[in-house]
C-alpha cells in the first residue's frame, strides 16, 4: 500500500505540474488491460467538496484512491454513465478512479462546491456543454432574476448578430429571454439544443466560435 501511494503521489505530481490554481480539472487517461484508469487533479484555488463526472458510454467502477481528502459514490450504484461523489478533497487534491469497459471515456468531469461548480470543468461535447450551461442558468436566474435579465441583454449587444440567426427562426432576443425567465433547466436545455442544431453547431469548436460566451461562462462559474 505504501509502495502504490508513493507511485500514485509522484503521479500527481506530474498530473499538476505547470497547472495554474483556479483553472479546475486536470486529467490524465492511461489504459491497463480491460480498464480505464483515470487521474484527476483539484486544480481550483480551493477544497471541493463534490466531483461529477459523465461518461460516452456506461461504466462499471472498479476502484477509487484519493490524496488530500475523501469521497464517497452518492449515485447510489458502480454501474452508471454519470456519477456524483461527495466529500472533501484539499487543493491540489488527488483522485484516482478505475473503470471497466476500456473504450469508455469522460464527457464530463466537474469539481463542486456544493451544488455550484468549481473551477472549470471539462466537457468533451457539445450537449454535454449545453446541459451545463442550462442548469447553471437557472441557478443564475432563481438567485437574482433582475441581474438575470441584465445578464441576457448585455450577452445579446455583444452579440449582435444573434438577432439575425434567431429572426431566421421567427424568434427575437425579447421572446427568447422571456422563454428561459420560466422554463426549468430540462426545457431550456431542450430549447438551447434545438437552436444549436439549427444553426448547425454540432462540434465545441463551432459552437465556441460562433458568439462570446464569456459574459455567460463568467456569470455561471465556467
Amino acid at each position: 500500500m505504501f509502495t502504490k501511494k508513493c507511485v500514485l503521489f509522484l503521479g500527481l505530481m506530474l498530473a499538476v505540474a505547470g497547472l495554474a490554481l483556479g483553472e479546475g480539472i486536470e486529467m490524465r487517461l492511461f489504459s491497463v488491460g480491460t480498464r480505464t484508469i483515470g487521474w484527476f487533479a483539484n486544480g481550483t484555488s480551493h477544497a471541493v467538496t463534490g466531483l461529477q463526472i459523465g461518461f460516452d458510454q456506461p461504466v462499471t467502477l472498479v476502484g477509487k484512491l484519493e490524496i488530500g481528502g475523501s469521497f464517497q459514490n452518492v449515485t447510489g450504484t458502480d454501474t452508471a454513465a454519470e456519477f456524483l461523489f461527495q466529500g472533501s478533497l484539499a487543493k491540489m487534491g488527488f483522485v484516482e478512479l478505475r473503470w471497466e469497459p476500456v473504450e469508455a471515456r469522460p464527457i464530463l468531469v466537474m469539481w463542486l462546491v456544493g451544488e455550484k461548480p468549481a473551477g472549470r470543468p471539462y466537457f468533451a461535447t457539445v450537449p454535454v456543454l449545453v446541459k451545463l450551461l442550462s442548469s447553471g442558468l437557472v441557478h443564475v436566474r432563481d438567485a437574482d432574476p433582475e441581474a438575470f435579465t441584465t445578464l441576457l441583454t448585455t450577452f445579446f449587444t455583444v452579440n449582435p448578430t444573434l438577432a439575425d440567426s434567431l429572426a431566421q427562426l421567427g424568434l427575437t432576443p425579447q421572446i427568447l429571454t422571456g422563454m428561459l425567465m420560466v422554463a426549468p433547466a430540462e426545457g431550456i436545455e431542450n430549447l438551447l439544443l434545438t437552436l444549436v442544431t439549427s444553426f448547425g453547431l454540432t462540434t465545441l469548436e463551432d459552437f465556441m466560435g460562433a458568439l462570446d460566451w464569456s459574459l455567460i461562462f463568467e456569470a455561471l462559474g465556467l
